[in-house]
């Protein structure tokens, strides 16, 4: 696969603490990553699976996933479960159940004090408040970089701005993240070959697709191979694997879509 598949391309300072974060993140033989979000309850609330987050942890741990993606309050739910096995990615910023923008709710030195992995932000591309998000985000970066700590950005192409660029929208918004300071990049993509390999192309760190496609009726997993094919760096599944009915299986699908033949077994 080429390099922007791999974690740990972008040169940095601190390149040293970020490689050796990074690699908690993705998998040593095939460079790519399975991340179990489950940081929805603060918007969503505590339903659909995460009244238990132990045991979505416990799941991805089962399942072979690479890491998990939480807030700050919530990390005392890795203890017990084996999830040292796992890369942590802390959600630093968020929203409540209205509106789309988000707000920085808690810091990169809080982030390192719970041995963080990785930290996040997120913002649409399109929204009102984008522009704001992307500072906010560009602020985290630099303070994460200065902490030898990567960062992963978390976009997604409003409808605004599908409506404005058409499909240049979802390379746009990749391209953004990366230029504010994104380690590794997650969106949703369409299951469409043409906008997958335009993204690909017009970033050079590792791009994770978030949730899979928008069409829930397309095979997730399918998707992923081919997405994978293409260069796209791993997943970032959260509803469509700890909601499902069986989420310990569903989870080793996922991580055998992403990594092939070298997926644990």
């Amino acid at each position: 696969m080429n390099d922007r598949g791999r974690a740990g391309s972008r040169e940095s300072s601190s390149f040293g603490g970020l490689e050796i974060r990074l690699r908690r993140l993705f998998s040593p033989d095939t460079g790519r990553s399975l991340i179990i979000p489950l940081d929805h309850a603060i918007t969503m609330g505590p339903s659909g699976g995460l009244e238990r987050p132990r045991s979505i942890i416990e799941a991805a741990v089962l399942g072979n996933a690479d890491a998990v993606m939480l807030r700050p309050g919530m990390v005392g739910c890795l203890s017990g479960v084996g999830a040292e096995k796992l890369g942590v990615i802390l959600a630093l910023t968020g929203r409540l159940a209205t509106g789309v923008d988000h707000v920085l709710l808690n810091s990169v030195e809080y982030a390192a004090s719970q041995a963080a992995d990785a930290v996040c932000g997120e913002f649409k591309f399109g929204s009102s408040g984008d522009l704001e998000n992307a500072r906010i985000i560009a602020q985290l970066a630099e303070r994460a970089h200065m902490m030898g700590i990567p960062v992963l950005v978390t976009v997604y192409s409003r409808p605004e701005a599908l409506d404005r660029l058409g499909s240049d929208a979802y390379a746009h918004a990749c391209r953004i993240a990366e230029e504010i300071g994104a380690d590794v990049i997650k969106t949703s993509l369409p299951d469409d070959p043409a906008v997958i390999a335009q993204c690909v192309e017009s970033t050079s760190v590792p791009i994770v697709v978030a949730g899979g496609p928008p069409d829930t009726s397309t095979d997730l997993e399918e998707f992923l191979r081919r997405a994978v094919n293409q260069g796209i760096g791993g997943a970032a599944i959260g509803r469509r694997a700890w909601a499902a009915s069986k989420p310990v299986e569903t989870i080793r699908g996922l991580a055998a879509a992403v990594h092939g033949e070298h997926a644990h077994v």
